[in-house]
């Protein structure tokens, strides 16, 4: 039977291993060179002095150069307000996003919006348009009835001018049968003189026929002069104007077209008062229902191209009115705020010349001082959108207007840098 050794077993002792070792010992290291000549003897002298001299010109330069880190980029902040109290139902943008130019910004929907207002218009508006149509149908009432009439009166007309007619024909004929009877006496006269002078008949006879004579002409006259009044008559009742006796001048259809023109023209002026009434209920419903959409639903339009800088609700959250929704700013007008000491203010004059490099960049812009940010312009100081931190002391704000950024840039604002006033004019190189 073979006898098997563990793996473990078979390998050497740690003190074996060391004691094998020992025989092998690494050789001694060889010696460093030491470096020859004046750099390698005294380079350790040039770095202190090099030292020592930036110090000294770091020192130098701040007493020429005026230099803060208290600066921040800052713009206005403009407040998005609602104008209706109710629920926030869409936000186009998020913090630190342009405004887009398509959709509204911000809606806000109010549906418990009060429409009592609105009511009131419609009924309004219903109320003067039953008035009108109630009016014109009356009017139009009317001039059917007055069209009756007309004819009525036509009618009236050709029988009346037909009747007098009639009656002037009557009178020719009795015209004619006194002019007959006339010419009849007219012989009776003549035979009755002849019989009378021969003493065959009496002078009563003779006297007798011409009284026949003279009634026979008389009656022919009358019966004349009553043709041509029957004539005018006719003439008279074709133009509706009667002038028999007991007539008041006018048929009973002139009477009622007068009244039913009077009537029309009260009709037209009322019809005329109420669809003026019309008019402007019905511009009262357009405002009301503009005034209810208004305040049933409101977009938020700013301006496009700004950016929003805080977001003062959500959608869903309910707002009131003339409440804040967001505040908004212009990336394209910026400028930087810088705390200086109070000292240094004589000598930073509105024109002065300030270098600003943001915090994580090496680039340098030029910028010109404006003028100091009193602190008791309240108002706007609520207004900025990032203020610098103030350092120990007594210290001023002072507001610099810098070059424009890329248009590719992202907003800045918000960003600290630090400034170098050049408030005395003497150049003296910078160390960063």
């Amino acid at each position: 039977m073979l006898d098997t050794v563990h793996p473990g077993l078979s390998k050497p002792l740690p003190f074996e291993e060391m004691r094998r070792t020992e025989s092998y010992a690494l050789p001694p290291p060889k010696p460093i060179p030491r470096p020859s000549g004046f750099w390698a003897r005294h380079w350790r002298r040039l770095l202190a002095v090099f030292l020592v001299g930036t110090a000294s010109a770091a020192l130098l330069q701040q007493q020429f150069i005026l230099a803060t880190e208290y600066a921040v980029v800052s713009a206005y902040t403009m407040p998005v307000r609602t104008p209706i109290g109710g629920e926030v139902t869409h936000l186009a943008a998020r913090a630190g996003e342009a405004i887009p130019s398509g959709p509204a910004f911000a809606r806000v929907e109010n549906l418990r919006a009060d429409p009592g207002r609105l009511l009131d218009a419609l009924v309004e508006r219903d109320r003067a348009r039953d008035e009108v149509g109630a009016l014109l149908g009356q009017i139009s009432t009317l001039e059917g009835l007055a069209a009756d009439v007309r004819a009525r009166r036509q009618v009236h007309r050709d029988f009346s001018a037909g009747h007098l007619m009639a009656q002037a024909s009557e009178a020719m004929e009795w015209r004619a049968a006194a002019l007959a009877r006339s010419q009849r006496t007219t012989l009776e006269v003549v035979r009755a003189t002849e019989l009378a002078r021969l003493g065959h008949a009496s002078q009563a006879a003779r006297e007798r026929a011409e009284a026949e004579q003279e009634s026979a002409r008389r009656e022919a006259a009358a019966q004349g002069a009553r043709i041509a009044s029957l004539g005018r008559q006719a003439e008279a009742a074709a133009s509706g104007v009667f002038t028999e006796l007991g007539h008041i001048g006018a048929s009973y259809a002139e009477q009622r077209l007068d009244e039913i023109a009077l009537r029309r023209s009260d009709l037209i002026r009322e019809a005329s008062r109420q669809q003026s009434a019309l008019t402007r209920a019905e511009r009262r419903l357009i405002e009301e229902q503009a005034q209810h959409e208004t305040q049933r639903a409101a977009l938020l339009n700013p301006m496009a191209g700004l950016t929003v800088w805080q977001l003062k609700a959500q959608p869903g959250q309910r707002v009131a009115a003339d409440e804040v929704v967001a505040e908004v700013l212009d990336c394209r007008d910026i400028f930087v705020l810088a705390a200086v000491p109070q000292t240094a203010l004589p000598s930073l004059s509105p024109g002065t010349t300030a270098r600003f490099r943001l915090a994580g960049e090496r680039q340098e812009r030029l910028g010109i001082v404006l003028g100091r940010d009193g602190e008791a312009s309240a108002h706007e100081s609520r207004n900025l959108a990032a203020r610098p931190g103030r350092p120990h002391g007594g210290s001023a704000l002072v507001r610099i207007a810098v070059e424009p950024f890329d248009a590719g840039t992202p907003c800045p604002v918000g960003r600290t840098g630090r400034v170098h006033f050049d408030s005395t004019g003497i150049s003296i190189p910078r160390l960063w």
